[in-house]
């Protein structure tokens, strides 16, 4: 027969658990006094390696789920930059865990009303950024052609990673002329009047008016203009991208030659070079 004092003891450890000795919770779920469900991923730690990685993917589609508006819970963020955000973390599968994790945080603070949806947003749309910070995700690896544009300023706008050679050259037989009266020129410019100061855009030594020319802006946002003539090799010295036009500040009077009903078009050539 059991004594009280034992029958006390045997009752006392099968009572109620306080919350706090309570697992974590997993997938969605919503408190008392939340706005709406978010979802808590799991503990990674406790899957071997197969699991954890098949982990994953099933979290980073729960998290889309909702940044995209599928939960129906006033959570909806462009689907363009969630789209980046995705194809950045596929290539990182393992940056999934940290991001689910914080990624909860946030939203269990918007769904509590002791946080802003806006800045869960913004921190959402930082992340592509900070995850490639210091890559490069776009190689200049193909070669481009175009036509160029006399009537126009600045002219695509191509990655480049640092290290890139590229070889970039225009026709030289086509012509065209940038003001009225002036002479017919190529992609070498009038070499008669140097473009130094003033309004043009290459504007340095070696450059000349009507020229074709290359700007470089890295990914720091500091740009370079140089001269390319007929042909120019380039070395990225950052991640950036590149651009083209010809060296000109007005565009009105600008004109293709012609001849015999044919009207010139300078076909533009952008390649990668191998380095030497």
């Amino acid at each position: 027969m059991r004594t009280p004092a034992l029958l006390a003891i045997i009752l006392s450890g099968c009572g109620p658990k306080n919350a706090e000795d309570a697992p974590p919770p997993v997938g969605w779920h919503a408190e008392e006094g939340w706005t709406f469900e978010c979802y808590a991923p799991p503990d990674y730690a406790q899957f071997n390696r197969t699991d954890r990685l098949m982990k994953r993917p099933e979290v980073l589609d729960q998290m889309l789920k909702q940044w995209t508006g599928g939960k129906t819970d006033a959570v909806a963020f462009e689907e363009e930059r969630i789209f980046s955000l995705e194809t950045v973390l596929l290539g990182r599968p393992e940056q999934i865990e940290a991001i689910s994790q914080e990624n909860y945080s946030r939203c269990v603070q918007v769904a509590g009303n002791n946080g802003s949806v806006n800045a869960w947003r913004d921190w959402v749309y930082s992340l592509p950024a900070k995850l490639t910070e210091g890559e490069c995700l776009r190689p200049f690896d193909y070669t481009m052609f175009d036509y160029l544009e006399i009537g126009a300023g600045w002219q695509n706008s191509l990655s480049i990673c640092q290290g890139d050679i590229i070889r970039i050259s225009g026709t030289p037989k086509d012509r065209y002329r940038i003001e009225e009266g002036g002479p017919w020129i190529n992609v070498a410019g009038d070499t008669a009047r140097p473009a130094v100061g003033g309004e043009w855009p290459c504007n340095v030594e070696g450059c000349v008016a009507g020229q074709l020319i290359l700007r470089f802006v890295s990914d720091a946002g500091v740009e370079n203009i140089m001269p390319v003539g007929e042909e120019l090799i380039y070395t990225a010295p950052e991640h950036g991208k590149i651009s083209y036009r010809i060296n000109d500040y007005t565009f009105f009077d600008n004109v293709w030659f012609e001849k015999r009903g044919l009207t010139d078009h300078t076909a533009i050539e952008i390649t990668p070079m191998e380095a030497q």
